[in-house]
């Protein structure tokens, strides 16, 4: 007949010789070396042995019929945990302990190097002295707040439970397991879940929580994406942005955004980042909530330091003349009033300061009609922001507002006089060409009534028209590379920026089995061509001419769109022409 022990102490020591008897990581060392993730079922219901060695002295297997069930979350006495985690999170209040086992965190199929390599340093030298009392040997380890907060979700990994990878939890999970050294969760994360999660819409949850891990590689790949469709983006997204990371999105190098879209969505920011201050100012003091992997992943960008307040040099760089060069008209006014709290940045001179950028975009006609308006009626037309101004700084509008107007009228007188010309070289390229068409339909020659081509919807007004026939044209150029010496080539005789000009229209060799047309224009006193308009390739060398899909060739204002229709057409002979539209030019 067996003594049973009598008090706890007793049963405890008796528990704890027992199962250093039993010698379990010699025998894992010896037999289950690689344990793999579909292992985990069997090693949960190991059985370990009790005092009772021989059944024949009255012990009726009673110690054997259960199974200690290898669990982090329950009491580390009946789990009999060997290892002690003991995590730091900088939040000054100690570290927090988990109770684990080195069968699973060294050995199981979702093992640690990270454990595994602390445990042979610990081994080869002199334990430590603080072991904690349920275990034999202990793990001290830093990590980010946010990364401390799913700890428990990365150990229920390691010990058999599925995983949801989400948003919120991607960046924690990825950092904890390159932390602990668990490649294949680090893998599935990397390169799988975070290729296809990452886009403009999650880029600014991303950026924020790998910026609270320190993981800089993935909050820079989403910095990158968002300033590339940073015209797109919903600034909504990014209001919980410090000051520090606003400043690495607009100045990424890879921003694509106009210089006035930009400067409304920085404004936009602004007046979000100044009511979330004000708001977290009221609410000083109020305690943290645990944990909640269910929470909208926003509720971790939420910073809580006190280096988000907008120093002088985060305005200076937030609205820095080389990725802003002009302001939008809808935002002057505000950047004029809200730049008032940094005065190193507002007192700057010269045309590049941000001073004179708002004044040039107050001044221009949106800004003015909005304006006048109030200024005509203040009551049906508010304007809070203008008359919340000082004096001074009205005088300074007001005076710039003078100036536009006085711009906007030389624009306009200008741009009508351009639109003058225009239409008087129209209308003589048009008396040109009736006279032209004339002369050829009145011609004895068949080939003459019929080699015309016309071009409808081009840019240029007076290129538009019938295009007479006119063989071979060796005025267009040693770089024209004509198809043969039987080239059709198509001139029409013009005035374009009121001077005499021909536009030519020819085709060329383009590879060895295309050929491709041309539309260019020579000065009357010029033997050169200037080429305006390409059309599409087409197969072979016959010089059928494409009649859609022409291209603007080069860079010269004012010659935008390209023709819309360029196709032969036969002209039958007319008799009795109007003689007044032939007259000479």
């Amino acid at each position: 007949m067996i003594n049973l022990p009598t008090s706890v102490e007793e049963i405890t020591e008796e528990t704890r010789r027992a199962f250093k008897a039993f010698n379990l990581q010699q025998k894992l060392e010896q037999a289950t070396l690689a344990v793999t993730c579909s292992d985990l079922s069997a090693i949960q219901a190991i059985q370990l042995p009790s005092e009772c060695t021989d059944f024949n002295d009255g012990c009726n297997r009673r110690d054997m019929e259960g199974a200690v069930t290898l669990d982090w979350r329950v009491d580390p006495f009946s789990s009999m945990s060997d290892l002690t985690l003991l995590v730091y999170d900088g939040s000054g209040s100690g570290g927090v302990p988990y109770y684990v086992h080195t069968l699973l965190l060294v050995h199981g199929g979702r093992k640690s190097g990270f454990v595994a390599d602390q445990m042979k340093l610990q081994k080869s030298g002199t334990r430590s002295q603080n072991n904690c009392s349920t275990g034999d040997y202990k793990i001290e380890i830093y990590l980010p707040p946010l990364a401390a907060k799913f700890i428990p979700s990365f150990l229920d990994y390691v010990y058999g439970a599925s995983l949801k990878i989400t948003t919120a939890n991607a960046p924690p999970l990825r950092y904890l397991a390159n932390r602990f050294d668990l490649r294949d969760l680090y893998k599935e994360i990397s390169s799988k879940f975070i290729p296809t999660d990452l886009e403009v819409g999650t880029a600014p949850v991303y950026c924020t929580l790998a910026d609270q891990l320190k993981d800089f590689e993935l909050r820079d790949r989403a910095i990158k994406i968002m300033a590339e469709r940073m015209e797109k983006l919903n600034v909504n997204s990014i209001k919980n942005f410090s000051p520090r990371l606003m400043r690495s999105l607009v100045q990424c190098e890879k921003l694509e955004c106009p210089s006035e879209v930009l400067s409304e969505k920085v404004a936009v920011w602004l007046r979000l980042h100044r009511e979330l201050e004000q708001a977290r100012g009221e609410s000083l003091g109020g305690n943290d909530c645990g944990v909640d992997e269910s929470r909208n992943a926003s509720a971790y960008s939420i910073r809580k330091d006190d280096s988000d307040a907008l120093t002088d040099e985060d305005f200076y760089w937030l609205t820095h003349v080389q990725i802003m060069p002009k302001i939008s008209p809808k935002e002057a006014l505000f950047y004029f009033k809200y730049g008032a709290q940094y005065p190193q940045v507002m007192n700057e001179v010269g045309s590049g300061s941000l001073k004179s950028r708002c004044l040039a975009a107050f001044s221009g006609e949106w800004a003015l009609d909005k304006l006048v308006a109030h200024v005509e009626s203040k009551d049906a037309m508010p304007f809070d922001i203008y008359e919340n101004l000082d004096l001074e700084s009205k005088v300074q509008l007001l005076e710039a507002s003078l100036v536009g107007a006085k711009r906007l009228l030389e624009e306009k007188a200008e741009a009508s006089k351009e639109e003058v010309v225009k239409e008087k070289d129209v209308k003589r390229s048009e008396e040109i060409m009736y006279k032209t068409n004339y002369e050829s339909s009145s011609s004895s020659s068949p080939a003459d009534r019929i080699m015309k081509v016309v071009v409808m919807g081009c840019g240029i007004g007076p290129a538009n028209g019938i295009y007479m026939y006119k063989g071979i044209n060796e005025r267009t150029g040693s770089g024209s590379n004509l198809i043969n010496n039987n080239t059709i080539v198509y001139e029409k005789e013009a005035i374009w920026n009121q001077k005499r000009v021909t536009f030519v229209l020819y085709p060329t060799t383009a590879g060895q089995y295309y050929s491709q047309h041309k539309l260019a224009v020579r000065q009357s006193n010029s033997q050169q061509t200037q080429n305006l308009y390409n059309s599409p390739t087409v197969m072979g060398l016959s010089g059928v001419i494409p009649e859609l899909a022409w291209e603007v060739e080069g860079d010269l204002e004012g010659i935008h769109p390209p023709p819309q229709f360029v196709g032969k057409i036969e002209q039958p002979p007319a008799k009795n022409w109007n003689k007044s539209l032939t007259h000479s030019v």
